[in-house]
């Protein structure tokens, strides 16, 4: 692949930037939009993403790459719990500031993936730890934060909202007694 022509790297950041400029409760702007507000032909955000699902990768890329460092730093976390809690932590942290986050986080392959293999080593720890319900899988990492940032925006307070929502969560991710699933109860 040929590295790309100075102005067409420029084209790039610029309709990047103009596209975060435009983001508005996580969504991203639609291809047509972004061309009038850039002031370019939709041609053009067209040669650069091939769908508003790479835009909004693009939109992010910072953010995925502060969420490496983020894993990076909860997997030199001793304590395998305060591990997995700095992890959704600054997962949620990440989220709220961003929501394009959770979308790409959501539904983009790739990058669900690259979360799930990367908080597998913080999972697995925790769960040969037993500070962890074995049920819990690495995937679940990625749904709970999507999900957690979800609620919180439905709310007057959602940044608190998140917190009180993460509490709830990381509550029930400990063992119960005797290290079997809980079982929902009938009512």
């Amino acid at each position: 692949m040929q590295p790309k022509r100075a102005d067409a790297r420029q084209n790039r950041q610029h309709l990047i930037h103009v596209a975060r400029g435009m983001t508005e409760d996580g969504k991203v702007p639609t291809f047509n939009a972004l061309a009038r507000e850039a002031g370019v032909g939709v041609g053009t955000v067209y040669r650069h993403f091939d769908d508003e699902q790479a835009l909004a990768t693009a939109m992010v890329a910072d953010r995925l790459e502060a969420f490496r460092e983020l894993v990076l730093e909860a997997e030199q976390t001793v304590d395998p719990w305060r591990a997995l809690e700095r992890l959704f932590e600054g997962s949620i942290a990440l989220v709220m500031d961003e929501p394009v986050v959770a979308q790409v986080f959501a539904s983009t392959p790739d990058v669900a993936l690259a979360v799930q293999a990367s908080a597998d080593g913080i999972v697995k720890r925790a769960r040969k730890a037993k500070v962890l319900r074995a049920d819990f899988t690495t995937g679940d990492v990625r749904r709970l934060v999507c999900g957690i940032e979800r609620a919180a925006r439905t709310g007057d307070q959602p940044h608190e909202a998140a917190q009180r929502y993460l509490g709830i969560v990381l509550d029930g991710l400990r063992p119960p007694p005797g290290g079997h699933p809980r079982r929902r109860r009938s009512t």
